[in-house]
């Protein structure tokens, strides 16, 4: 099994009421918003349900880290840190990124919100109406969502 990320590229606008509460389902309620969900067959038939509307791949330990450290949020807006990582499982971020892809621990274990707040990517998107396959941006990127990712910190 692998963790993806998932990151909603489309707006609100003309948005099938069945698509809506699917994308609200993957706490996917505005643009470049990122969660994070493993491959399970229950997601798997959300994601093909809301394909024309986000952009999902596997996510990179490195990438993780620095999706957590630059985006990651505790109750009250706070940012994570190293050291609360550290103080909450006694492992360092890296460690805890390597076992959160192994399905060893969870980011709830350090109590940080579900939803990366991302900003848009430097440089745009591709083309926000069509797959990835045709030179856009929808659906399944494969490895390729960590260079946006990374595009995106």
């Amino acid at each position: 099994m692998n963790r993806i990320a998932v990151i909603r590229v489309r707006g609100r606008v003309d948005v099938k009421k069945d698509v809506q509460d699917t994308l609200k389902m993957l706490n996917l309620t505005k643009t470049n918003h990122c969660v994070i969900i493993d491959d399970r067959d229950s997601f798997a038939g959300m994601l093909q349900k809301v394909k024309d509307y986000v952009t999902y791949g596997p996510i990179d330990s490195d990438t993780l880290s620095k999706l957590i450290l630059k985006w990651g949020r505790l109750e009250g807006d706070v940012r994570v840190t190293e050291e609360y990582i550290k103080e909450k499982t006694g492992k360092s971020l890296e460690s805890f990124c390597k076992d959160f892809l192994e399905f060893k621990s969870e980011l709830s274990d350090i109590a940080i919100k579900k939803v990366f707040r991302l900003h848009p990517p430097q440089k745009g998107y591709e083309a926000t109406k069509k797959p990835y396959t045709l030179g856009g941006t929808l659906g399944p990127r494969y490895s390729e969502i960590n260079g946006l990712i990374q595009k995106m910190i």
